[in-house]
């Protein structure tokens, strides 16, 4: 029996279609950021730039999404890619057989299109203005301490507002950054909280705030993406505050 084809996928329009309206195709990438797509089976992927490097993800059926996975790294189906920094895939793809992929990390995407309830604690959050050399200093500090690894810095051109809550002596404490906002929808990134002041809900505070920002001025759907390592504390916030997971995923390095 003939093994299903690579599709590929001309726009968008094409991708939320080819995967039935999954979440992430319609919510982690948009029409104004598409560059390559296809399709396969019960499995999608998209090329994008990131902090990182240029990046191929993959979603949907884990095997299929591997299968896809491998034969655009061995070829593209159609022109040049130029190569890979970093391929994510659903987190039980098979993709041991790819011997150019190294793992780095396992994380969840969740999404939502309902407005939170309100905290009291979202008094406290402003807009950060990371133009301000004092404030992007703060902004990065905070994240060394709290997130090293996070995927958005201050300067980064993807971030369109970022947000704070400070603390009497001790300055900014909670950041959030929020990007992708003319794609319809939101990406949360760079949720962070000192580590000296976590579980007194400032994450869900400042969270609480970006979202309700981006309904209010008529987004369709906010999503972020959580590192697995931290589900303990996170899950059960992002969760409170509406969130579904849409797909977990593993991230890999790609070698030379």
């Amino acid at each position: 029996m003939p093994s299903t084809p690579v599709i590929e996928l001309p726009d968008h329009d094409a991708l939320v279609d080819f995967a039935r309206g999954h979440p992430v195709a319609r919510w982690n990438h948009s029409a104004r950021r598409f560059d390559r797509a296809w399709g396969l089976g019960e499995a999608a992927s998209f090329t994008d730039h990131g902090r990182f490097g240029h990046l191929l993800l993959a979603f949907g059926a884990p095997d299929d999404a591997a299968r896809l996975a491998a034969e655009i790294l061995a070829g593209p189906p159609a022109g040049d890619l130029g190569g890979f920094d970093i391929v994510v895939v659903p987190r039980d793809s098979p993709v041991s057989s790819i011997d150019q992929l190294k793992w780095r990390h396992d994380w969840e995407w969740f999404w939502t299109t309902t407005m939170p309830e309100r905290r009291p604690g979202e008094a406290a959050v402003e807009r950060l203005d990371v133009a301000d050399p004092h404030v992007a200093g703060e902004l990065t500090e905070l994240l060394d301490v709290s997130s090293p690894t996070t995927s958005a810095l201050p300067g980064d051109p993807t971030v369109d507002h970022w947000y704070g809550i400070r603390a009497a002596e001790r300055g900014l404490v909670a950041c959030a950054a929020e990007s992708e906002r003319a794609s319809g929808s939101s990406n949360l990134r760079a949720i962070a909280v000192h580590p000296a002041l976590r579980g007194r809900g400032l994450g869900a505070d400042v969270t609480t705030a970006v979202m309700r920002a981006g309904f209010e001025a008529g987004l369709h759907a906010v999503t972020l993406g959580m590192y697995s390592d931290n589900e303990t504390a996170a899950r059960p916030m992002y969760q409170r505050l509406g969130f579904q997971l849409g797909q977990e995923f593993a991230t890999y390095a790609v070698s030379a």
